[in-house]
């Protein structure tokens, strides 16, 4: 159950900061959640992802079937098709469990523990099944049953999907980052930090729809603008958390994508949307590192 759990907290990584606000998207469709870059002997596409999709609006955009068509390697924030991944997952748990001993009930105040146990009896789950977790993991496992009820797929995301794809096509998947890397951003916050997190996580809860619906409306229109005003509030509302999330990983990625554009052949990068935008986005770090980007 725990190799379960932390699959589903690694594709929700990104699904909580696409997930903040609730803000109304605007609809421009004359460009795509998609860029290029055009390197010394190739070109790089950067593909904004949504990581959770319902299932009956699977589709993805033809310019990113194009993209994924053109490139000959993909480049994910991890490698969801690694064979190791399984054993992986059902090694090392401490990323996520409360020291022997400790209950989440413990850790958190009487009145949190209450409104948490209400609400996750509410989307018909037992709360002693996170009794274990810690209270980022909790949170995080609450979202994605949240989602889930709202119909919203991890499987049907959109690097989920061309991870598929990259699998029955044998192209090679370069991952930017590790499974505990990804989960270990929220596991070295502080005990109070991951409490105000799974507080505001509840205070959240009643909007999770409205926000998801808005992230993907702006994502399937391009809209740069409003993906941009969601990455201002999100910033505001979580600011050392969003700093960790976003701006940090950003920066540690770029070295990686500029090593590719140095190369022969041509990429996909697919990362989470809100990677890309903004002042300190990718698409505006290697514009400042003298490359030229356009939206496509």
């Amino acid at each position: 159950m725990i190799g379960l759990h932390r699959l589903t907290c690694v594709r929700c990584v990104a699904v909580w900061l696409l997930c903040l606000t609730g803000a109304v998207a605007r609809a421009d469709g004359a460009h795509h959640t998609l860029w290029t870059v055009k390197g010394t002997h190739n070109t790089v596409y950067l593909l904004g992802s949504v990581h959770v999709l319902k299932s009956g609006e699977r589709d993805l955009p033809p310019e990113a079937l194009r993209a994924y068509a053109d490139a000959e390697a993909l480049v994910m924030e991890i490698d969801l098709n690694d064979a190791g991944m399984a054993a992986m997952l059902m090694s090392d748990t401490s990323l996520e469990t409360l020291p022997e001993g400790q209950t989440l009930a413990d850790v958190l105040s009487a009145d949190e523990y209450r409104r948490f146990a209400s609400h996750v009896s509410k989307l018909g789950l037992d709360p002693d099944m996170f009794s274990m977790f810690q209270p980022w993991f909790a949170a995080m496992s609450m979202q994605q049953a949240e989602l889930a009820q709202q119909g919203y797929e991890a499987g049907a995301g959109v690097d989920e999907q061309l991870a598929q794809r990259a699998a029955a096509d044998h192209k090679p998947i370069i991952g930017l980052e590790t499974v505990d890397e990804q989960l270990g951003l929220f596991a070295h916050l502080s005990i109070e930090q991951q409490r105000r997190f799974l507080q505001y996580m509840l205070d959240d809860a009643d909007d999770t729809q409205h926000s998801a619906d808005a992230v993907v409306a702006a994502w399937r229109s391009g809209d740069v603008r409003q993906l941009e005003r969601l990455l201002s509030e999100s910033s505001m509302q979580y600011p050392e958390l969003f700093r960790m999330l976003t701006t940090d990983r950003n920066r540690r990625w770029m070295p990686t994508l500029t090593g590719l554009l140095h190369e022969s052949r041509d990429y996909l990068v697919i990362v989470g949307a809100l990677h890309l935008v903004g002042r300190d986005g990718l698409v505006q770090l290697l514009q400042q590192a003298g490359y030229t980007v356009e939206q496509q």
